[in-house]
């Protein structure tokens, strides 16, 4: 089989190598500078306003990288349970991308640190314990929302997903050293399991990190919407990743105009299935009209969060979904990476208003400190990437079922 597959590129350029560990330094550097921003624009009534807005702008930021990351993890062992040979030229890049999410927990402590170590409420109420001024309905979640089973549920969180992208990938490149076959048999058996792990551990991470900044609000489908959302960036990505990848010269003949379909077709499937959901949960709500229930979204339709809903429902449906449906833009390279591009603005957007209105109103000074705190944490993200990225093939070579991904063509 090895002889019907061309010879490609199949290293980053040697210059992005070596940009790892200024990025590391771009990105602390940008997440220190926000943080400086909201503390020293902070309210003097409310002196401790700076750090609550800042820990809520950094939980965004994580949640928007870290969610294009589990998407890759989901992407690895779903074309792994049904077989799917198509993916076999692109599978890599997911697996690069997953192998991050055990870098991601080092990124996760200083939340981990203030829940545990200290009775700040800057992010969580919760966290002031039963002696704090909370409403019952939170006082009655404090069995679950307490630091110590806090920090339990995220260690073993970030020990499924971790575990779980350590080992498709180690085995995958195990698989370029030896061809043997039967490690994708192995790694399709484990896949069923380790799909019911993630994806419970995905929806209780979704109710501790993001649900519990509003402890008195609840939503069941919260889980589904941050998985929707995981996926659509993910396919974002890896539509820029290729792109930019095959313009420098990089795995030209191994991911083809066929790849870049199929995965645009997906993006464009999820487009959809985030909004359903996202107009599924909000119209529930609306339906049911009980005040503890729509208060969640009260603070999104005011202080100026209002207009970031509508720009949700604009540039992150109803615009890409009319302007990707056609197969005709699908199969444009260039012009699907720009979709892509617009996709993760507004996948930013939506991490963002999903956290950050329980914190502040929208104004410049909330919206510079929280774009320093995105660059930062981008800038960690593609060092991460490169750091594994730079020693690894970029296409898993002896993957049996490359070949048949290299005669794949998509229907009409």
């Amino acid at each position: 089989m090895a002889a019907n597959i061309p010879n490609d590129n199949l290293t980053i350029p040697a210059s992005w190598r070596g940009m790892a560990p200024v990025l590391i330094a771009v990105g602390a550097v940008c997440v220190l500078i926000s943080l400086g921003l909201f503390y020293f624009t902070g309210d003097e009534a409310q002196p401790n306003v700076g750090f609550r807005v800042f820990f809520h702008s950094y939980l965004a930021n994580f949640m928007f990288c870290l969610s294009f990351c589990l998407g890759a993890l989901f992407f690895v062992l779903v074309t792994h349970l049904v077989r799917a040979s198509w993916v076999a030229s692109i599978r890599r890049l997911a697996e690069l991308l997953a192998f991050t999410i055990s870098w991601w927990a080092l990124l996760f402590i200083p939340i981990v640190a203030m829940v545990l170590f200290t009775n700040s409420q800057a992010l969580y109420a919760w966290n002031g314990g039963p002696g704090s001024d909370l409403p019952r309905i939170v006082q009655n979640k404090l069995s679950y929302l307490n630091p110590g089973f806090f920090t339990i549920r995220t260690l073993v969180y970030f020990a499924i997903w971790g575990v779980s992208a350590r080992i498709y990938f180690s085995m995958s490149r195990k698989q370029d050293d030896t061809g043997d076959t039967q490690i994708t048999l192995k790694l399709q058996r484990w896949a069923g399991p380790l799909i019911m792990l993630f994806a419970l551990a995905v929806n209780f991470a979704a109710f501790d990190w993001m649900m519990s900044t509003d402890a008195a609000w609840f939503s069941t489908i919260y889980g589904v919407y941050l998985f929707a959302a995981g996926m659509l960036s993910f396919f974002a990505v890896m539509i820029i990743l290729c792109y930019v990848l095959q313009s420098s010269g990089r795995i030209e003949k191994l991911v083809t105009l066929e790849h870049f379909q199929d995965m645009s077709k997906f993006q464009h499937g999820f487009v959809v299935f985030w909004a359903y959901i996202a107009f599924s949960q909000f119209l529930l709500y609306w339906y049911g009209n009980i005040p503890e229930e729509t208060l969640w979204y009260k603070e999104r339709m005011t202080n100026g969060w209002q207009y970031v809903g509508l720009l949700l429902i604009v540039l992150h449906f109803a615009v890409p979904f009319l302007g990707t449906m056609s197969r005709h833009v699908r199969r444009k390279r260039g012009v699907m990476a720009g979709w892509a591009g617009l996709i993760l603005v507004a996948h930013w957007l939506d991490m963002t208003f999903l956290i950050i209105p329980n914190a502040a109103s929208v104004t410049p000074m909330l919206l510079l400190g929280h774009l320093v705190c995105w660059i930062g944490m981008v800038s960690i993200f593609l060092a991460l990437f490169l750091l594994r990225a730079g020693e690894t093939p970029l296409v898993a070579t002896k993957d049996p079922w490359l070949p048949e991904s290299l005669a794949y063509q998509v229907g009409p």
